[in-house]
């Protein structure tokens, strides 16, 4: 079973995500310490990838489309966002303009594990942007760490797809979306309460573990 992270010392790590149906947890202690108290965690079973807005589609393993006619502005982010994004896992955001609309992104996080250009050779994971299902050369793949960004459409349908390896973890991306008229220029208008605020407002005080699918198998080391 591949390692995903190990945690020690008094600060609170960020929740994680496993890319599958079974995760492991593992606790081990070298020394008594009346001083150390370990850990209480919480999890949760969940098909959407920790994804709570727009609407998922059954018929990809992580997709969710937003539509105009819903919504004409909200946030959207990477699985498992403010947590470290789970390993090989591609997951499709379609928005769906009304006739003579535009979308218009604006990401206020982003932290994608990769080098430029962001391709297969770097071993890098990547946010891709497209007007069509299929690449669109005029977007170039984002990864890195990156100060907030605007990208916007050409026409009523827009595409991102966020893609990562077996190698490495980031927190993701946080973004909110904007349906435009098409001669509309985007003003930076806030609409509402992100999900980084709303975790932070919360507080959160134990370890999460967020599985996907039903199965789960946590497990400490036999003696």
């Amino acid at each position: 079973m591949e390692k995903i992270e190990s945690f020690c010392g008094a600060v609170l790590p960020k929740p994680v995500m496993s890319n599958g149906p079974r995760l492991m947890l593992e606790f081990q202690s070298q020394l008594a310490s009346r001083y150390s108290r370990g850990f209480k965690a919480t999890y949760s079973f969940t098909e959407n990838f920790g994804i709570n807005t727009g609407t998922q589609l059954p018929d990809y393993p992580c997709a969710f489309v937003f539509n105009s006619n819903e919504s004409r502005n909200g946030y959207f982010h990477s699985p498992n966002y403010p947590g470290f994004y789970p390993r090989d896992t591609e997951c499709h955001y379609f928005f769906h303009g009304n006739i003579k609309e535009k979308v218009h992104l604006h990401f206020h996080f982003f932290d994608v594990e990769g080098v430029l250009p962001c391709e297969a050779t770097s071993a890098s994971d990547y946010v891709e942007f497209s007007n069509f299902m299929a690449r669109d050369r005029k977007y170039s793949r984002h990864c890195g760490q990156l100060k907030e960004f605007d990208i916007e459409s050409d026409r009523k349908f827009f595409r991102v797809t966020f893609r990562s390896n077996d190698r490495l973890d980031g927190t993701g991306f946080n973004a909110s979306y904007h349906f435009l008229d098409e001669v509309e220029v985007y003003t930076g208008k806030p609409v509402g309460t992100s999900t980084s605020e709303s975790y932070r407002r919360n507080g959160m005080d134990v370890l999460h573990l967020v599985l996907i699918l039903l199965t789960v198998h946590l497990a400490l080391p036999s003696h």
